[in-house]
């Protein structure tokens, strides 16, 4: 049977059938149940000289009941608890507080989770104001968990002298070696307002970038400030997509002495690091945000923030962390 539980009149059968002196293996063939359901039952309840129907049937239901709830470990252990709601109200996602945890308590398993732990006990376990307050923390802050639809990219107008990424060196695809980026914008409500946004592929290190206009000249003062302090050997491409944003990219090649390579269009996966990070961007930059509203010291305050963040493919260190370690190196061979 599909439904591995006994029902109330199932458990009123077993127990007259008990009474009767009938064994376990002919009330499973007469309930047309496995014999291990039916040892199973009676352990949990007993035995088959205390077994009780209506009192097996509401501990069963009790145990579903706190199973549907989610109990679990982070409910019940108050210092995981509050690590937890800690690092979901800094901005963490679950995978990245689930990591970070094994990496800062080693020696303690009770203080680690997976992060399907997290998400069933915001969802779940959670009730009333908290669970609206913790779902609020997530980047995708719904009311409850749906799967993941990708946007549609949109048609952009055909840029001067573009250079595909066919064309683009084998290592940018490897990452071993840093100083290669990828970039976009992140646009406002109505599509009238953006903030510039750079990744360096290998540290994952994001800088966002201060747009009182989203023309292509203001984009490149704006891409150029951002990038103009970095040392040369950690300078080496930027990838983009086709947006009309990068007109004049020609003149921020010059200005940086890098290379731009544009994805082809409507394939946003060619630059995947940098879409990945988007989703990041949106926990403190939601759709429909004026962004012209948002001032330089709030962006690098949300810079600051996002780049603070242990991630999974850095083995749970910050982005922050290793573009320092990425500086240092440079200083040192130089």
């Amino acid at each position: 049977m599909a439904n591995a539980h006994l029902n109330l009149e199932e458990r009123i059968e077993l127990e007259a059938a008990l009474r009767a002196g009938d064994t376990q293996a002919i009330i499973a063939i007469r309930l047309a149940r496995s014999a291990g359901t039916i040892s199973r039952e009676l352990a949990l309840n007993g035995g088959p000289r205390s077994y009780r129907a209506t009192e097996a049937h509401r501990a069963a239901q009790g145990r579903r009941g706190a199973a549907r709830r989610g109990d679990c470990a982070i409910d019940e252990h108050p210092p995981l608890r509050a690590e937890v709601h800690e690092r979901l109200h800094r901005g963490w996602s679950p995978e990245e507080i689930a990591g970070s945890l094994k990496r800062d308590h080693r020696d303690l398993p009770l203080m680690h989770t997976s992060h399907e732990s997290i998400y069933r006990y915001v969802y779940i376990v959670a009730r009333g104001e908290l669970q609206r307050e913790l779902a609020a923390c997530l980047r995708r802050h719904h009311r409850r968990r749906k799967p993941r639809r990708r946007g549609v990219a949109a048609t952009q107008g055909k840029l001067q002298d573009m250079v595909l990424i066919d064309q683009r060196p084998p290592e940018v695809e490897t990452r071993l070696i840093p100083g290669h980026y990828e970039g976009d914008l992140i646009l406002g409500a109505g599509n009238k307002s953006a903030v510039g946004v750079l990744v360096e592929r290998t540290s994952r290190f994001t800088f966002l970038c201060h747009l009182p206009e989203k023309d292509a000249t203001t984009v490149r003062a704006a891409f150029t400030r951002k990038l103009d302090d970095i040392p040369a050997a950690l300078l080496k491409s930027l990838t983009y997509d086709q947006g009309k944003e990068m007109a004049q990219h020609k003149l921020l090649a010059a200005d940086l002495n890098l290379q731009v390579f544009f994805c082809h269009p409507h394939s946003p996966w060619e630059r995947g690091t940098c879409e990945s990070q988007n989703g990041r961007i949106r926990h403190y930059l939601p759709k429909g945000t004026d962004l012209s509203l948002v001032s330089y010291q709030q962006l690098s305050a949300y810079q600051e923030m996002l780049n603070e963040r242990p991630r999974k493919i850095l083995g749970w260190k910050s982005p922050a962390q290793c573009f320092r370690e990425l500086l240092i190196s440079n200083l040192s061979s130089s």
